[in-house]
């Protein structure tokens, strides 16, 4: 099986999709997350992998916008601990390190380390690339900030391990698939879904109230913009029940009469938040 994923060899996505599904599948890097919601939509992968909310950063709210725009279908929510490490060359020692590369969000995440070791924080696109841009270099003061195995996939050492400022850092990554690829068998636990509200007062609160009335437990709300229609915005909304049950069957029907429209982004089964 071909799962892609945004970024290069190394990256928390390849290491999130092992974590899912062992090594027995092709993970490939692709270079945007549009690049990999087109390929999924072209067959040239069978499962796109992609970031959707660290519990730091928040959401990635790009690949949010792509699943309203696109016609794909999410199957499964993975749950990865992020726990960044410091890599050099090997042999290399810490004492030597005066400049990290990493993501700007990694960075971010380890700024109390980098701070009390007085090393300058440089930004890089990715993760592991920033370990490719170290390695390529060559010198003895320079690291990254990456995975484990990132130091595996490059040939590094790990200098110091765990050296993010939050040990609860967690990114959730949704597996999505054409829809008509979508498993028959598939467990149904939670589902997803995008609507637009009309605009008269208390046209929200009526939406997710026929969420409570159904007896159907909402896990997340965000609002987005609308890009092309300035100051208009639509509702992100995941709750914990399935596609085929009657209560969410009828929820749906009650919040499409109350509304402009209501996409259904997916349903899948609960992940494992303790990212065992």
């Amino acid at each position: 099986m071909k799962v892609g994923y945004q970024g290069e060899k190394g990256s928390y996505s390849e290491a999130a999709i092992y974590k899912h599904y062992g090594k027995n599948v092709e993970a490939i890097g692709l270079e945007t997350f549009d690049d990999v919601f087109e390929a999924v939509k072209n067959n040239k992968i069978d499962q796109g992998f992609l970031p959707f909310e660290n519990t730091i950063a928040g959401s990635v709210v790009e690949n949010y916008d792509l699943l309203l725009k696109e016609d794909v279908f999410v199957i499964a929510e993975v749950f990865l601990k992020i726990i960044h490490n410091l890599l050099s060359h090997k042999g290399n020692k810490f004492e030597n390190i005066k400049k990290a590369y990493s993501h700007s969000h990694a960075l971010h995440q380890c700024h109390g380390f980098l701070r009390e070791h007085n090393i300058k924080s440089v930004p890089e696109y990715d993760t592991a690339g920033a370990v490719k841009i170290v390695k390529k270099m060559g010198k003895m003061d320079e690291a990254a900030i990456a995975s484990e195995l990132c130091a595996d996939i490059y040939g590094l050492d790990i200098l110091e391990k765990g050296i993010g400022t939050n040990n609860h850092n967690t990114t959730k990554f949704f597996v999505i698939v054409k829809k008509e690829n979508v498993p028959k068998d598939l467990k149904k636990e939670k589902t997803s879904i995008v609507f637009k509200v009309k605009h008269h007062p208390g046209a929200l609160v009526s939406c997710l109230q026929r969420l409570s009335k159904n007896d159907i437990n909402m896990t997340k709300l965000e609002s987005r913009p609308i890009p092309e229609n300035p100051w208009d915005y639509v509702f992100f909304v995941d709750f914990e029940s399935g596609l085929d049950e009657e209560n969410v069957k009828l929820t749906l029907s009650e919040m499409e009469a109350a509304s402009i429209f209501v996409k259904v982004l997916g349903s899948y089964p609960k992940g494992d938040k303790t990212c065992k």
